[in-house]
């Protein structure tokens, strides 16, 4: 799109006007300019059409940005330019004044709707992206979990949290962490569940084999293990790491 713009579109628009009338008198004042309107498209591309798509505040900035494009034009266009043809002017506004401000428009109008439809379909991809990602992950982890657990082991297990009893489904715990006397159970999209029990009673209530764990402080579902190491381990859908204890590294890597 920038090629696009850069090689046919602008050049295009300059030679609309007769801009060689003006060209021999002042080159440099408009090679300046051309110059200025490829910065002009950059910025909005790069820099005021994303701000658009954020919140107030980056549209705030992208006004202002746009506000200061105009006032630096406006000081270009009061810059002293003699030009031969007095004939050339609307009122006050010279004919090279009036190509100024369109080819500005143009490429105003033309950058800034590019630069926020870029912006936000990239967010979007990103966004689709993101979430193939995690029905993806959460595919995987339905498959471990269908091949590892049997119909038996799909129960719930209870717990009193307060003065209510909790039923927590065996399937969606992602990992068990002890705190003192209490076990926080960490769960697929739910709240985590926190109970007055020790770590060593809720592996009684757990399904035999199905569960293992690896520090004073963790139990992890055996299922749910990606990668494994000596000091610990990594489960599909955590994103940090759990640490194996030293107590239990042999029962663990034995197991």
């Amino acid at each position: 799109m920038d090629i696009i713009f850069g090689v046919l579109v602008i050049p295009t628009m300059i030679f609309l006007f007769p801009v060689t009338r003006w060209m021999q008198w002042h080159p440099d004042y408009v090679l300046f300019y051309v110059i200025w309107l490829y910065g002009v498209w950059i910025l909005c591309r790069k820099a005021i059409g994303p701000l658009f798509t954020q919140n107030m505040q980056g549209i705030a900035l992208a006004a202002g940005s746009l506000f200061l494009v105009v006032v630096v034009t406006f000081l270009m266009t009061l810059t002293p330019v003699d030009f031969p043809s007095a004939q050339d002017g609307l009122g006050t506004l010279k004919l090279h004044q009036r190509a100024m401000w369109i080819l500005l428009l143009a490429v105003i109008s033309a950058g800034v709707p590019v630069g926020a439809l870029r912006t936000r379909n990239r967010e979007l991809n990103s966004r689709k992206e993101e979430e193939e990602e995690e029905q993806n992950a959460a595919d995987a982890i339905n498959t471990r979990r269908a091949e590892a657990l049997s119909d038996q082991d799909r129960g719930d297990i209870r717990l009193k949290t307060g003065y209510s009893t909790v039923h927590v489904p065996v399937t969606a715990i992602k990992y068990i962490e002890g705190r003192n006397n209490y076990a926080c159970f960490h769960l697929d999209h739910r709240k985590d569940v926190v109970s007055q029990i020790t770590l060593k009673s809720v592996m009684e209530m757990l399904p035999e084999g199905k569960f293992a764990r690896i520090h004073r402080s963790y139990i992890v579902p055996l299922w749910r293990i990606e990668k494994r190491s000596a000091t610990s381990v990594k489960l599909m859908g955590v994103e940090e790491s759990i640490p194996v204890g030293r107590a239990y590294k042999d029962s663990f890597n034995n197991g």
